[in-house]
């Protein structure tokens, strides 16, 4: 609930900003190892803009999946699984590069 009040704030706040009169979409991005539930977001979200500009808005969740980058031959890889092992030389030290993310990416007003 306390993620979805801070998404909440963040597109309020936008909009304001931009004197927007109503809210029509918003985009997120939630990364695969966020461990952050879309349908969780979706129901506070309905919930916490009833009363707002943002109300009746439609909510886009774009979920991130988790790639890492080798260390070794620089290869980029998505790793549903968490393993870090490259696909491409096998060594077995690679860095997450995506799957953390949670961000606004946009915001549509009227």
């Amino acid at each position: 609930m306390g993620i979805t009040e801070s998404i909440v704030s963040i597109v309020l706040d936008k909009a304001k900003e931009s004197n927007a009169k109503k809210v029509t979409e918003v985009n997120l991005e939630i990364g695969s190892l966020t461990q952050i539930v879309p349908d969780c977001i979706e129901f506070y979200f309905e919930i916490m803009t009833k009363d707002t500009i943002a109300k009746g808005a439609k909510l886009n969740i774009h979920t991130m999946p988790t790639k890492a980058k080798c260390l070794q031959c620089g290869n980029v890889f998505e790793t549903p699984e968490l393993d870090l092992t490259c696909p491409k030389c096998g060594n077995l030290f690679s860095q997450i590069t995506s799957g953390k993310e949670l961000a606004v990416t946009s915001i549509e007003v009227d």
